[in-house]
């Protein structure tokens, strides 16, 4: 009789590690996931402010661009202009204000 508890014990404390490995498991997945999703997201938004910036070089004069902004708090932009002779050249810099590690760069010679 005894033997039969200690059995069913054994069996119960293996099945409770099993299950709780498993559960560990998939929710250590899952945080991996949602976590390469937001990045995912925040390179989407990244690149689509620095085509509108691009854009925006494109077609506004010098004093305007010095004085462009984004209004997404998430980013942070810097556009460093260059006179080369004929030529201006803008390096724009894109990077997030929080610790993810989204930074993206340009080159726009006008």
């Amino acid at each position: 009789m005894k033997q039969k508890r200690g059995f069913a014990l054994l069996i119960t404390i293996i099945l409770v590690v099993v299950i709780s490995y498993l559960s560990y498991s998939i929710v250590q997945s899952n945080i991996f996931s949602s976590n390469l999703n937001k990045l995912k997201y925040l390179h989407l938004q990244a690149n689509i402010h620095l085509d509108f910036i691009k854009e925006y070089i494109a077609t506004h004069t010098q004093t305007q661009i010095d004085n462009v902004t984004l209004d997404d708090q998430r980013f942070e932009l810097s556009i460093v202009s260059r006179d080369q002779n004929t030529t201006m050249v803008y390096y724009i810099y894109l990077k997030t204000v929080d610790d993810t590690p989204i930074r993206l760069s340009d080159k726009i010679i006008k």
